[in-house]
């Protein structure tokens, strides 16, 4: 490259023409430098007449040289620079321009060197700076208009926008990192001069750096620590480029974002929950000064290991700081009277942390840690975040009840000691439409317990296990709810040898009792009876039907819910209830995208019909007569829960696990309560147990009581822009406190142009279905309203076990066959003909445990075991 520049110079300029006038310029300059310094006339002078005596072959006369004062000065003014002068000094200066030209080539092709060794390495900035270190995954969920929202990070650090820093803290971090922060361009000049001086009387070549903040953070997110000259130029370009492409304030925000504290804690947010538990806008003087010290070395002054080093930097810090002027004597004397206590903690994100902790680690299981942490994903989660909030929020304010119940401390003023021996709870809400998981709550506080207790804990559902089991019987036997079993006392004798005899709540016995009943009244004897006469093994294929993938033993106790399971799968097991028999498998992640924005996996909702139609609406039936006149009777009549619905109360052996799973047509719920230790909730109130009715309904009927009003309102703007949008129809918007059929969210929705505006019932009867009112005890037809209920059964000719009607029982008359439209004339309701499904009757008071209501009907259809 070098030749080819000199050769085109030479072509350009014409060398004998360039080098001529070269030596006439330096001859006329050689001329005048004798007139300025007599040592060189004389010298021009000697050397002029040797060269004249030398050219012409004689010596010069001795007194050549001696002349008078008017010859010397007409000599001095003749005088002309010798050729030979000229022509050395002509050779030095082409020396020194050849010598000038190379050192400038080599420095040149030096610089391209440099340029292809430095440059490449430097990664192209991204649009966001916090994105270098490791490219962040970003997860979203959908608000109510359908606008994806971020709701936290993974990889990278858990991060802050700078408002949200204290101001004192980010002057500590100037104070002591970077004096000139904002007067310089990337690259602190007059510090690296300083430091140059410095390592050169310490004899070191690369000793003392002279790092500004910009150049620490392209040290941090592009290279290693090492001191190589060729890192120092890499670090001072990339300082440069993000000092020409980022403002100062995000600069420092990226910075104050990535810088390692020790103690695994990346970022000052993670570092103030790390060490002090709190946020990082929430940090004091002395506290920011002590953690703007670690960044340095936050090995040597870790304050778990050397707080008396960490103490000791804090202290240059204040001196810094005092400085430039951002603190006085006196702020650092306060400081100093702070007491730096350290209370590490792990706080979670602000919202669905237990549900983003799960979102995590299926992330992880699915794509390994690496990408999931610093891949730059982007994903999007099917969180909803009203019902999501609406969950933590009910949890934390309903939960301080059931502590009442069992004399628990109030869990706001319990220590941290007490919080881990305190009550705990899990929720999780599945979309019955499409398995999306739409809230999940595995705990009361993340920051006492990071425990996913719906995911992640496997407890006995007691009753709640029950609808598997009758559906077993109803599906697989062709049962019907109107089928009489004997509730008596049983033995059974296990795999083991060993005898089983399954009790009743109640240590009573009904003798025989149709299904419904049963079902509603929660008689384990039934339950077991009917396990036995299907077979554990079959119950337990219609447990995988549902989605309930836990291991289950094929023993007799199953019907009793002996068994673990997790408060996700038992939702996911009722949505298929309310859905017809098909089964959604649940999901919480809905797309995934890589850094570039490609889709690298979509879930598409999964769903398959595992019962028939039929079956699934006489389970229907049974469960939500649990909840108009059964064991879950409480979410009606004291809480005012009235949407068509279903459920069933659990509560295992000694009350160790209570639980309640139901759903609307829209959404099924699980709740949970209990200890984490598995120890039995113990009443206050002598001779009462707390059940599912009295510890998980007060959870679970407020959540779906606003969740189903939250529904109805996004149904009715939905169906008003549906209807504004269409030519020739109007909305026209419910009257207040109008519902549907039930009282509940199904408001009415009319339209100008037709009739198919109007929504259908919230669970329609299949063909072959009819509903019939029977005698309790004989499953016979009949009228009588104190010992009959409403049930659906298959067809019209219910199925009816006369054998198990006891010796000398009369059955009343097979008359009063009810047809789909509603109850028989004088039924008070079209489910039990026993209720009346607005609510409790007026004047009554209500009272907090699910039996014994006041205003609540104790008939047939009554709660007795919760």
């Amino acid at each position: 490259m070098a030749m080819d520049f000199l050769r085109d110079l030479r072509e350009r300029l014409p060398y004998r023409n360039w080098m001529n006038r070269l030596r006439r310029f330096l001859q006329r300059i050689l001329q005048r430098i004798p007139r300025s310094f007599p040592w060189m006339r004389a010298r021009a002078a000697g050397d002029g007449g040797r060269r004249s005596a030398g050219d012409h072959g004689f010596a010069a006369p001795v007194n050549a040289g001696h002349r008078g004062p008017g010859e010397e000065g007409a000599r001095a003014s003749s005088l002309t620079v010798p050729e030979s002068l000229v022509a050395r000094s002509f050779r030095y200066f082409r020396r020194v321009v050849y010598a000038g030209f190379g050192v400038l080539l080599f420095g040149a092709l030096v610089a391209v060197v440099l340029f292809y060794l430095t440059v490449p390495s430097i990664p192209r900035l991204p649009d966001d700076l916090n994105d270098i270190f490791g490219q962040m995954t970003r997860i979203y969920a959908e608000d109510q208009e359908g606008n994806p929202r971020l709701v936290h990070t993974l990889g990278g650090h858990r991060r802050v926008a700078l408002e949200e820093i204290a101001p004192v803290f980010r002057d500590a971090i100037i104070a002591t990192e970077d004096a000139d922060f904002f007067h310089h361009r990337g690259v602190d000049k007059p510090g690296i001069i300083r430091a140059f001086v410095t390592n050169l009387r310490e004899g070191q070549i690369l000793g003392q750096g002279a790092s500004t903040i910009t150049q620490q953070l392209a040290r941090h997110l592009f290279f290693t620590r090492e001191k190589v000259w060729i890192r120092k130029i890499r670090e001072a370009m990339a300082s440069m480029q993000i000092e020409a492409r980022f403002t100062k304030d995000e600069i420092l925000s990226a910075y104050c974002n990535n810088m390692y504290f020790g103690a695994d804690a990346y970022g000052v947010e993670e570092a103030a929950q790390r060490f002090f538990s709190k946020r990082a806008s929430d940090l004091t003087l002395g506290e920011s000064a002590l953690l703007a010290g670690l960044v340095q070395r936050p090995s040597d002054y870790n304050p778990y290991y050397r707080m008396d080093r960490a103490l000791s930097r804090r202290e240059t810090v204040f001196r810094r700081m005092m400085d430039n002027g951002y603190i006085t004597e006196e702020d650092a004397a306060l400081a100093r009277e702070e007491e730096i206590t350290l209370k590490g903690t792990s706080i979670g994100p602000a919202r669905g942390p237990y549900y983003l902790d799960y979102v995590e680690d299926l992330l992880i299981r699915r794509f390994g840690s690496n990408l999931v942490f610093n891949g730059g994903l982007t994903v999007h989660i099917a969180m909803d975040l009203d019902l999501q909030e609406l969950a933590e929020e009910t949890i934390s304010t309903r939960m301080t009840y059931v502590d009442s119940l069992v004399g628990d401390p109030t869990y706001e003023t319990a220590t941290a000691e007490e919080r881990k021996q305190a009550l705990e709870a899990a929720l999780v809400a599945v979309d019955t439409h499409t398995g999306a998981v739409r809230a999940l709550a595995g705990g009361r506080d993340y920051t006492a317990s990071e425990f996913n207790r719906a995911v992640e804990s496997n407890r006995q559902p007691g009753s709640g296990f029950k609808p598997v089991v009758y559906l077993a019987a109803l599906d697989h036997l062709g049962y019907s709810a109107n089928t009489v079993v004997v509730d008596e006392p049983v033995a059974y004798t296990t795999e083991l040898g060993d005898l089983w005899e399954p009790q009743n709540f109640t240590r009573e016995y009904e003798g025989p009792v149709i299904l419904k009943r049963a079902f509603m009244r929660s008689i384990n004897v039934v339950s077991a009876k009917l396990v036995s006469e299907v077979g554990p093994s079959t119950v337990i294929k219609y447990a995988r039907r549902l989605g309930i993938t836990s291991p289950l033993e094929p023993i007799l106790s199953l019907s009793l819910g002996t068994n673990g399971v997790s408060p996700l799968e038992m939702a996911s097991a009722y949505s298929v209830f309310a859905t017809g028999g098909i089964y959604h498998r649940p999901y919480v992640i809905t797309r995934v995208e890589d850094s570039e924005g490609r889709v690298i996996e979509e879930t598409k909702p999964e769903s398959r019909r595992v019962i028939s139609e039929q079956s699934a609406y006489l389970m229907l039936d049974l469960l939500r007569g649990v909840i108009s006149g059964g064991t879950g009777v409480g979410a009606r009549y004291r809480y005012g829960f009235t949407a068509p619905s279903g459920g069933k109360t659990g509560t295992s052996s000694e009350s160790r696990d209570v639980w309640f799973n139901g759903f609307t047509k829209d959404l099924a719920t699980s709740v949970w309560v209990g200890y984490d230790d598995a120890r039995p909730l113990l009443s206050i109130v002598e001779d009462e147990e707390i059940t599912g009715a009295s510890g998980a309904i007060p959870v679970w009927a407020p959540f779906m009581k606003q969740a189903a009003a939250l529904q109805e309102q996004r149904e009715v703007q939905a169906t008003m822009a549906a209807a504004d949008s269409a030519d020739g129809r109007l909305a026209v918007l419910p009257a207040e406190g109008a519902g549907g059929d039930d009282g509940g969210p199904e408001a009415g929705i009319e339209t100008a142009a037709d009739e198919e505006a109007k929504p259908l019932p919230a669970f329609p009867m299949p063909l072959g279905i009819e509903k019939i009112r029977v005698d309790f005890r004989t499953g016979r037809l009949s009228q009588d309203l104190e010992r009959s209920l409403v049930v659906t059964v298959r067809g019209t000719n219910p199925r009816i076990r006369t054998e198990m009607v006891p010796p000398g029982g009369t059955a009343p008359e097979e008359t009063g066959l009810l047809k789909p439209g509603g109850p028989a004339d004088g039924a008070s309701s079209e489910e039990t003909g026993l209720l009346e499904p607005g609510g409790p009757a007026d004047g009554a008071a209500p009272v907090e445990i699910g039996s014994g209501l006041p205003g609540a009907p104790s008939g047939p259809g009554g709660p007795v075991d919760q």
